[in-house]
């Protein structure tokens, strides 16, 4: 993978936020710029910035209650979509998006930086980073932990996706148990990938990942992932039971048996 550099869009309030964020990427070996450190002596920022988000791979928008309201970032994440670059959102708090970043990012994943900060930088590492020694070790794996079930639980971390807003009412939330998430303004739950398949499950029995999906919207791929690895109290003969769709035959994965497939 070739180097790629990082357009860090930020609010001065946030820059101890920043400054983890920056860490990170030196850790990755990854090339960065940030105003103001990166603005030449004589120069200004409507002439440095456009250009340094023209010549970015990818666009790292750190969103918070103060970004949400900085004309300057608001400007930068606008050309930024002008130019077609990868953005890469890190929420630092619970504030609702406003109507422009919600625009903005619309159907663009979220990363939280303190939930999820593994994930944080397994993204990075595998998005933007080019090859680490000893990262995986420092930020990933625990101490007293095996490499093979830091690995499995940090993989499960990814492909679990959690809410940071409220999908009803898109208000503050906040953790009140694992996976799940009361909202501070119409006090309803809200879970994440893993607590609303287990939920799922709990209420209408074995399933297959198809009917699971459809009925919660949950990603297949992240659906299977579950049952394959037994995170989820269901017997692994149950969740893999499904369908041909074309000739009824029972199988265990997809949606064609090998027979049709074929056919």
């Amino acid at each position: 993978m070739g180097e790629k550099t990082v357009f860090i869009s930020y609010s001065s309030k946030d820059f101890l936020y920043v400054k983890g964020i920056v860490e990170i990427l030196k850790e990755l070996g990854v090339s960065y710029w940030k105003a103001p450190d990166m603005i030449p002596a004589g120069s200004n920022y409507a002439k440095e910035i456009p250009a340094a988000i023209r010549k970015c791979d990818v666009f790292l928008l750190v969103v918070s209650k103060y970004s949400q309201k900085s004309i300057w970032v608001e400007k930068e994440l606008d050309s930024a979509i002008t130019n077609c670059k990868m953005v890469l959102p890190i929420k630092l708090d619970n504030e609702p998006l406003n109507d422009l970043f919600r625009f903005y990012l619309n159907n663009v994943q979220m990363i939280l930086y303190d939930v999820e900060r593994e994930k944080l930088v397994e993204f990075m590492r595998q998005q933007i980073g080019k090859k680490v020694t000893g990262i995986e070790e420092s930020r990933i794996v625990p101490n007293g932990e095996n490499k093979k079930n830091a690995i499995r639980r940090h993989n499960a971390l990814t492909m679990n996706k959690v809410p940071v807003e409220c999908r009803f009412c898109k208000g503050h939330i906040q953790e009140i148990s694992k996976g799940v998430y009361e909202c501070l303004i119409c006090g309803r739950e809200n879970y994440d990938y893993y607590q609303t398949v287990k939920r799922y499950l709990e209420q209408r029995g074995a399933a297959s990942a198809i009917e699971i999906e459809r009925a919660t919207g949950v990603p297949r791929k992240t659906i299977e992932y579950f049952l394959k690895e037994e995170y989820l109290e269901i017997s692994r003969q149950d969740s893999y039971r499904m369908t041909c769709v074309r000739c009824g035959t029972a199988i265990r994965t997809g949606v064609l048996c090998d027979k049709c497939r074929r056919m």
